[in-house]
């Protein structure tokens, strides 16, 4: 019981932490209002932007309202687009969460299956292979490796999306993209440029345990 008080707690101060942080990196960003109005607006109407968003109080009471805000999950509106934070954010939750699962599944189902093989099998020339692919996996980062498979799987030969996420489907307020041939295909190279890297500390894992 201890123990779990005691992870609730680090739990809650890494949180603040984090929040900590976040506030006053976007205070450092510079002035959101230079963002949201142009050049010649006077200087009436942007104090006025400024009163309506709250950057006038103190530098406490905007970050409690902060941290209060975004205990219940509300983010303010996006600069960019108009919109909700929230909003977007539930927008692309599916894409996000459905392309963490296949680069999980990815990365256990084949990473545990090779680092076993090349663990048992280390003379063999298929087991050689396996853990050249897993320094070579380690040692790129990894958006270089997606460049270079949209290089070759989207430029050159022209088989995969280069970005997007395909058509989907809605079920409720939930859209896959699992159930077209368009939403698969634009899955597979961040799936795999995203599974590659844990893969290989897969495979580097089990050389070690086995």
């Amino acid at each position: 019981m201890l123990a779990l008080i005691r992870r609730t707690l680090q739990a809650i101060g890494v949180l603040f932490a984090i929040g900590l942080i976040a506030f006053t990196t976007f205070r450092f960003a510079g002035d959101p209002v230079n963002q949201m109005v142009g050049m010649d607006t006077p200087p009436a109407e942007r104090a006025a932007i400024r009163r309506s968003l709250g950057l006038d109080d103190p530098v406490l009471v905007q970050f409690g309202r902060y941290l209060g805000q975004a205990v219940r999950f509300e983010f303010g509106l996006s600069y960019q687009v108009g919109q909700p934070v929230s909003t977007l954010l539930a927008e692309r939750i599916p894409a996000t969460l459905e392309l963490a699962a296949c680069a999980t599944l990815l990365a256990l189902g084949l990473g545990i299956r090779m680092g076993v093989y090349a663990a048992l099998r280390r003379d063999t020339l298929l087991a050689r292979s396996f853990q050249a692919l897993s320094l070579i996996g380690v040692s790129l980062p990894t958006f270089l490796i997606g460049i270079l498979l949209i290089y070759i799987f989207s430029v050159t030969l022209g088989w995969l999306p280069s970005f997007g996420r395909g058509e989907t489907v809605p079920l409720g307020w939930w859209s896959t993209g699992f159930l077209t041939a368009s939403g698969l295909k634009a899955l597979i190279l961040p799936a795999v440029t995203l599974g590659l890297f844990q893969m290989t500390l897969i495979i580097c894992s089990s050389l070690d345990l086995i």
